[in-house]
């Protein structure tokens, strides 16, 4: 059996890393499970989160990425992101310029957040043909509770900030410059490729968090927008429908995605926040801006994708991200 580009399948996933978890601490409050974000682990009276995450869909901005990420991935679970270690693994042909440029990205993305580098390690690295960042975030819990992404309850509606495919955008206008070039408009690269100044979600994560009305919280990363809310699903043991005429997507993404033939909703999302509400708390999440984009159901029920047209799209297993599949193509 030859595994494909992206995340391990969750069947994989169950039966062979997730029985292997080492010694059982009563000090984890949060250990690896399909659908989580990150882990928490009780230090003293404190709830410590933690989340690791390596950057290796992109050629470029890798530090800035690296430390987004992760940072992402500690605020859906209630932490503040504080201090960040990365491991930098350099190719034989990597030079002193580029390797100037993931540190300085490492170091204005930590400076964003108000993030410590609190240790790592750089390496020339054996079988490594493009650069790789592997980050480890840690920060203290803020918010009452921890908030999970298995904690969405069936009647639950599912919100998200911003616009699909944000990452993706980025990456497609940068990597794909070439392809692009002549059959798009110049304004619309350039446009697309600042996507990456809009990958953070803490800030909305926590405000969200502090409310203390949101019942799960997930960064939707490989898989977009639909992946992300398969994840949350499955993790939260419900099915879910959701609409595409109710998910926001932007200009650049769409002429991007037309002119590439991919889906926005599965192409890599990091800078969307996706959560669930009760229905009650409607009023209140609007007014922050964020978008009801469907709901949560009973597992019984079939997980469903209402697309523009009204046709239904049933979904029933992950999504395979669409950066992996136009990197296969090409």
């Amino acid at each position: 059996m030859r595994f494909r580009l992206g995340k391990v399948d969750r069947e994989i996933l169950e039966k062979i890393v997730y029985t292997k978890l080492g010694f059982k601490r009563k000090d984890i409050v949060l250990g690896p499970a399909f659908g989580e974000d990150a882990g928490v682990a009780r230090v003293g009276r404190k709830l410590i989160v933690a989340s690791c995450d390596p950057i290796t869909g992109a050629s470029e901005r890798i530090g800035w990425l690296s430390v987004h990420i992760n940072a992402n991935d500690v605020a859906v679970c209630g932490g503040r992101p504080s201090w960040f270690s990365p491991v930098i693994l350099l190719s034989r042909n990597t030079s002193k310029e580029e390797l100037k440029i993931i540190v300085n990205d490492i170091h204005d993305a930590c400076m964003e957040l108000g993030v410590g580098v609190l240790t790592g390690h750089t390496e020339v690295a054996p079988n490594v043909s493009n650069t790789i960042v592997c980050g480890f975030m840690m920060g203290p819990l803020i918010s009452r509770k921890v908030i999970r992404s298995s904690g969405g309850r069936p009647g639950d509606l599912i919100i998200m900030s911003k616009t699909a495919g944000i990452e993706g955008t980025a990456i497609l206008a940068r990597d794909f410059r070439e392809k692009l070039r002549g059959r798009l408009p110049f304004e619309v690269l350039e446009k697309a490729e600042k996507y990456y100044e809009k990958i953070s979600v803490v800030d909305e994560a926590l405000k969200l968090a502090k409310t203390n009305v949101v019942t799960a919280m997930h960064d939707p990363t490989e898989g977009g927008v639909l992946g992300g809310v398969y994840e949350l699903a499955e993790a939260s043991n419900t099915s879910f429908i959701i609409y595409e005429d109710r998910i926001p997507i932007s200009e650049e993404t769409r002429m991007i995605c037309s002119t590439l033939g991919c889906d926005p909703l599965r192409l890599i999302s990091s800078g969307v926040l996706l959560a669930c509400i009760s229905k009650k708390n409607i009023k209140r999440i609007e007014r922050m801006g964020f978008k009801i984009i469907g709901e949560l159901r009973e597992r019984t029920s079939p997980s469903i994708l209402v697309r523009t047209d009204k046709r239904e799209e049933k979904i029933t297993s992950p999504i395979v991200d669409e950066l992996w599949r136009i990197y296969e193509e090409s």
